[in-house]
């Protein structure tokens, strides 16, 4: 994406992310990772089927508990597939000592940063100098992943200065939860709710299939204000929130 596209994309999941990291105690600047991997779209897909925000592979959405079945897919899901994202960063980071090198890792895989470590006979850092060593020895697209990441991070940092300061942001990702039963239509929520459907699909971009999971209650995401709707005409109960902080 363009850098007005990622800027202005930015806000919809960043305090989202931005939140999970500081609680985490992990370095503000991998919210960049997810601009590089899909521009911060949920729906984004690769030409080889990574999906979602932070472009998960299924072999590792699925040992990182993310549901991917015909009507779920969770690597869509912004709050769950963050949740799956940071701790794999953060395993990476245990394995190597470096964000750098756990960045790298998340690109190319660890397979391809062990080798290009053993190459220069290193096995672990807590020097990030390391990844500009080893760096001729990954894929071309890894070689450019750390790079772009610091220089996202310094463009929106400095978005005035670089003369993105006229950018038009998204509205920060925000909604009210409600159980419903199970395959409920996110049509009839939609005429309960008076929303568009884009609305309801947007909120809940790990629904495959316009409908909740069948079988038991399940947690649907509806605009705010709405869940009164929700109940009165369909059922179940409100279960929460979530909006961003300003």
């Amino acid at each position: 994406p363009t850098m007005e596209h990622f800027l202005a994309n930015e806000e919809v999941f960043g305090s989202l992310i931005r939140d999970k990291l500081r609680a985490r105690g992990m370095p503000q600047e991998l919210l960049y990772l997810a601009g590089i991997e899909s521009g911060f779209q949920p729906r984004a897909t690769s030409s080889v089927s990574a999906a979602g925000v932070w472009q998960f592979m299924g072999p590792t959405a699925e040992q990182y508990g993310l549901r991917v079945d015909e009507f779920v897919d969770e690597r869509r899901d912004p709050i769950r597939a963050t949740d799956a994202a940071l701790a794999y960063l953060q395993d990476l980071h245990d394995r190597y000592g470096s964000w750098y090198l756990a960045a790298a890792a998340y690109n190319a895989g660890p397979s391809r940063v062990d080798r290009a470590l053993r190459r220069n006979d290193v096995e672990r850092s807590d020097d990030e100098a390391v990844f500009w060593e080893i760096q001729e020895h990954l894929p071309r697209e890894t070689r450019e992943y750390v790079p772009r990441m610091i220089a996202a991070t310094l463009l929106a940092r400095e978005a005035l200065e670089f003369g993105f300061g006229d950018v038009v942001r998204e509205v920060p990702y925000a909604f009210d939860g409600v159980w419903v039963p199970g395959g409920t239509s996110l049509w009839t929520v939609a005429e309960a709710t008076g929303s568009a459907m884009s609305a309801l699909r947007a909120l809940n971009p790990h629904l495959r299939q316009g409908i909740v999971p069948p079988g038991g209650s399940y947690e649907l995401r509806v605009p705010v204000g709405s869940t009164h709707q929700v109940v009165a005409s369909i059922g179940g109960g409100p279960w929460g929130s979530w909006a961003a902080d300003d």
